[in-house]
């Protein structure tokens, strides 16, 4: 997992990743590791836009889709949506 945050400035964190094995998935982890690292605070973050477990995921801990959308044509033209709070 990584975070993107430069203390004492006003930019929002921009949280990169949480990535779990399928075996962990339910489990809490993941949950476990957001606390961990951002906690209540704002940030943003990419998503698949064909991932609705994670989309699920963040939207139970605050965050909402802002209409911002990006295809990463160096991961297979992958489609993302941003997600904030």
């Amino acid at each position: 997992m990584f975070w993107l945050h430069t203390p004492g400035t006003s930019s929002v964190t921009e949280l990169w990743g949480i990535y779990l094995l399928s075996a962990y998935h339910g489990s809490g982890l993941g949950q476990r590791l957001l606390e961990a690292t951002i906690g209540t605070e704002n940030a943003m973050l990419w998503v698949a836009q064909d991932n609705p477990r994670a989309q699920a995921f963040y939207r139970r801990n605050g965050f909402s889709p802002n209409g911002t959308r990006k295809v990463v044509e160096d991961w297979e033209g992958i489609p993302l949506i941003q997600m904030s709070r």
